[in-house]
């Protein structure tokens, strides 16, 4: 085959961008279809959110509350939910039929995790700014590490959720193949236990689990320090969470390597 001849079975077909986009659009228009549900999974959670965080807390202890339910959302609204779904379009086949097409596997796993991401980085968004506009709590210093730890952390959970769906059977078996999981997550320090509960072995190990590295960022970058510092500063919660999102990516490169070894793309028949 010429390049000449390449060059005209490729003219016209979209990029990787155009292909993401068009399955992100997609996404969205399964939502906005069915609006019952989307309603339920965005303003549920953000009940219980205010719920968990109301209560007589000091400035810091606001913001680790926050931070930890925050990370809660995260693991069911993006880990449980897209192992559940990863299993049923599997299942169903529709996995397979988008394969099928142009886009390659890691760009259709990223386009069916779109939703998922958006919901959890909209409820993230209004929970911070009802804790601000409500709870009088500071203005986050630095939202940017704020944000790239959403980012991250979303990024990670949606691997290893695809990674999970390898041994979830059927969307149904999603809540007994997730409990490990969704178990470590919040027991993470900062998330569902404050920090210092556990024994300080067994939180200084845990606390390199992916929603370790979450909860702190969030929490450095509200405050502009770690918990018990001073003088809020952007170059300082910067700098402090430079490890801890390098932490992140490194859970990321994990879950992905799991996912592109564990995942199915043919329906489980036992």
């Amino acid at each position: 085959m010429t390049p000449a001849t390449m060059d005209k079975r490729t003219e016209g077909v979209p990029g990787v961008g155009r292909q993401l986009t068009a399955l992100v659009r997609m996404e969205l228009l399964l939502l906005r279809r069915n609006l019952a549900a989307t309603v339920m999974s965005v303003v549920t959670p953000l009940v219980v959110a205010v719920l968990l965080i109301s209560g007589d807390y000091d400035t810091e202890g606001r913001v680790a509350r926050v931070s930890g339910v925050i990370g809660m959302i995260a693991v069911f609204c993006v880990h449980h939910h897209l192992t559940t779904s990863y299993a049923s379009r599997r299942q169903e086949m529709v996995l397979k039929r988008l394969r099928a097409g142009l886009p390659s596997g890691p760009t259709i796993l990223a386009g069916a995790a779109s939703a998922a991401v958006l919901i959890f980085l909209a409820q993230a968004v209004l929970l911070i700014g009802y804790g601000v506009l409500v709870l009088d709590m500071p203005v986050p210093v630095n939202p940017l590490t704020m944000l790239l730890a959403m980012l991250l952390g979303a990024a990670v959970l949606a691997a290893l959720a695809a990674a999970l769906s390898a041994v979830t059977r059927s969307a149904e078996a999603a809540m007994l193949t997730t409990l490990p999981t969704v178990t470590i997550f919040l027991l993470s320090p900062g998330v569902l236990l404050p920090l210092g509960v556990l024994p300080e072995s067994v939180e200084s190990v845990a606390a390199y689990l992916p929603m370790g590295p979450f909860t702190e960022v969030l929490r450095t970058g509200w405050l502009g320090h770690e918990l018990g510092g001073s003088d809020p500063s952007f170059v300082e919660s910067t700098l402090s969470a430079l490890p801890w999102l390098a932490g992140l990516a490194m859970w990321l490169l994990i879950a992905a390597d799991l996912t592109r070894r564990c995942f199915r793309w043919e329906p489980r028949h036992s």
